[in-house]
């Protein structure tokens, strides 16, 4: 009866540890099949801070550098980005290698879709 006992749990602490490991594997990129990964048109529906960002390697060492303001109405070209979220991508707020536009919002209650 022990030796059952002690099989039993042997193989819960099994099934866990290895239930544990799959929801750990990493899931696949969501960036990917964003509509944003490659860059939409968007109008501005709420006044949006922009911040410069100089890019730095490692990419821990970047640093803010200067702000800018949007206002409601503007039209801006933006992607989603893996290291700060939305980034510029038109006009004098086109990211690059040395610096990003990096918009100041979270989720997608302050634009619309298209130019309007």
């Amino acid at each position: 009866m022990k030796i059952r006992r002690s099989l039993l749990l042997t193989v819960a602490a099994f099934t866990l540890g290895l239930g544990g490991y799959i929801s750990a594997t990493p899931t696949p990129n969501v960036l990917a099949s964003s509509t944003f990964a490659s860059g939409r048109w968007v109008t501005i529906t709420k006044t949006t801070r922009i911040r410069t960002v100089k890019l730095g390697h490692p990419m821990s060492s970047s640093h803010t550098v200067g702000w800018h303001t949007l206002y409601r109405g503007h039209h801006i070209k933006i992607r989603e980005s893996w290291v700060f979220g939305w980034v510029g991508e038109s006009g004098h707020f086109n990211s690059g290698a040395h610096y990003a536009y990096v918009l100041c919002h979270q989720g997608h209650s302050w634009f619309k879709q298209g130019i309007h």
